[in-house]
């Protein structure tokens, strides 16, 4: 009973029928220093993945239809490191005055979603998601990602 009431529990938000995913990170606080990873279900019916490295603006983030099969490849991801955990996770060190953060916000067509975001503070896994993440969207935009 006690665990009901302080909320221990989280409703597992089951990752399908993905409408949007949207990651990023920041790495300064310098004009565009942040990494963005999106993907969105577009009113045609289609999948664009976008992707935003550090030092390039939003407008000029890279942008590609993708298949069905990645998107099922993207929530296998969402689901091996159970992110449903981490919505409603926000954290901040106030103890930091310049450092970095990040952002999740996943919805499935049914608008069922997950929000989480952290500044100097970062939930249980963090560190090998990104790592996924940042694995998945170089293979999906490797001919486009410039060195």
């Amino acid at each position: 009973m006690c665990s009901l009431i302080t909320g221990c529990f989280k409703k597992k938000i089951e990752i399908k029928d993905t409408k949007s995913f949207e990651f990023g990170y920041s790495v300064g606080n310098y004009m565009n220093g942040s990494y963005l990873y999106k993907l969105v279900l577009k009113d045609d019916n289609k999948y664009y993945a976008f992707y935003k490295a550090d030092g390039v603006s939003e407008e000029d983030m890279l942008t590609k239809e993708i298949d069905k099969d990645k998107v099922l490849e993207l929530e296998n991801i969402l689901n091996k490191h159970n992110i449903y955990k981490w919505d409603g996770y926000s954290k901040s060190d106030k103890n930091v005055l310049d450092g970095n953060g990040f952002h999740l916000y996943y919805h499935r067509t049914d608008r069922e979603g997950i929000s989480a975001s952290g500044y100097m503070m970062y939930p249980n896994g963090y560190n090998d998601f990104k790592s996924d993440i940042i694995s998945f969207y170089e293979e999906l935009f490797k001919d486009e990602i410039k060195d």
